[in-house]
């Protein structure tokens, strides 16, 4: 036998004992109920992904929703503020002095951002 008959043999031989060996852990897996175990638990990690996709992809429609909500107040306001404003000018163009209106009413200054340290 030449060394490269040799070498095959001895290469096919220890591609047929990998495959045996594999075979005979499945079978063993299979036949301790291993092979059900993780296939239950292979099945609630894919449910688990799936349930954190669709809370994220809510959280994401909430906090959209969220934003086009205080977009609107934010542009109500402004136009509820400019309109108010041409009233007191026209007003006092009228003749109505300053001091009989009424005084703008006095707003709350935001709360300073508390930066972590």
């Amino acid at each position: 036998m030449d060394s490269t008959q040799l070498a095959a043999a001895v290469l096919g031989s220890a591609a047929v004992t990998s495959v045996l060996g594999v075979l005979a852990n499945g079978l063993v897996k299979y036949f301790n109920g291993t092979s059900g175990r993780e296939r239950t638990r292979n099945t609630g990690l894919k449910e688990q992904r799936e349930d954190a996709l669709r809370r994220e992809r809510q959280a994401t429609a909430n906090a959209d929703r969220s934003d086009a909500r205080a977009d609107v107040e934010a542009h109500n306001r402004r136009l509820t503020e400019e309109y108010a404003s041409g009233l007191r000018r026209d007003l006092t163009e009228l003749g109505v002095p300053a001091a009989a209106l009424r005084p703008w009413p006095a707003l709350k200054k935001p709360p300073p951002d508390q930066e972590q340290q």
